[in-house]
């Protein structure tokens, strides 16, 4: 079984860039590090602990991402929950609107029948119940309807709400973790230029240096060949 084959004959350090998977430098710091603390030469293997410290820093970067992007799934995920939850008490009024009487139910469905409204985009729905709030909150106190759904899609209403912002707020830290970890990922690839002039002043050989960087960008996996 052979080692990871160089893509070329010539190993040559290069610049991974921002759109390089964070995998691909997790790969390409550790084979550098590898390299650098398991050299014999104290000069060498000096440089060593930077790079261990940039593994540990994107490893926190990483997981962090993934934590945001767990936050979306799951704020998706309950406000779904919330909206579908809204849903199904808007169809519920809807029956009973209908069996108390003509001028009840096109009072609070003019327009749209419950089941359209169920499937208004969310933010359209959220102002149609607020207008339906609005007409159910004329009808007298001890009003059927009102007495049975005004305090249900009220607090229907505010779950939706809530959820939304749980969800944007959500969508937000994502994205500032995406840029984060494109400034990580250009603080990395300045490390590793950085190293690689250190090299080069210290073994005056280019080509031994540009061998202290992983020959390929492909995964382990794909790399080594039987």
């Amino acid at each position: 079984m052979e080692a990871e084959r160089v893509e070329g004959k010539e190993r040559v350090m290069k610049i991974m860039g921002v759109a390089s998977k964070s995998a691909a430098f997790q790969w390409e710091l550790l084979y550098l590090f590898s390299q650098l603390s398991t050299d014999q030469r104290p000069v060498v293997a000096a440089l060593a602990p930077p790079v261990e410290s940039a593994m540990n820093t994107l490893d926190a970067r990483i997981a962090a991402h993934e934590h945001a992007r767990a936050a979306v799934v799951i704020a998706t995920a309950l406000l779904h929950k919330r909206d579908m939850a809204r849903d199904g008490l808007i169809l519920e009024l809807g029956g009973v609107a209908r069996a108390t009487g003509r001028e009840t139910y096109k009072q609070l469905f003019p327009k749209y029948s419950p089941s359209q409204t169920a499937k208004l985009a969310m933010d359209e729905e959220t102002e149609e119940v607020q207008r339906i709030l609005g007409e159910i909150a004329t009808f007298a106190a001890t009003h059927p309807l009102r007495v049975q759904y005004e305090a249900k899609l009220v607090a229907a209403q505010a779950d939706v709400n809530a959820a939304k912002a749980q969800w944007a707020a959500a969508e937000v830290a994502l994205k500032l973790e995406r840029s984060q970890m494109q400034r990580c990922k250009v603080d990395l690839d300045k490390l590793r230029l950085e190293t690689h002039g250190k090299l080069l002043a210290l073994l005056a050989d280019k080509s031994e240096a540009d061998s202290f960087y992983r020959p390929t960008t492909r995964a382990p996996e794909e790399a080594i060949e039987s």
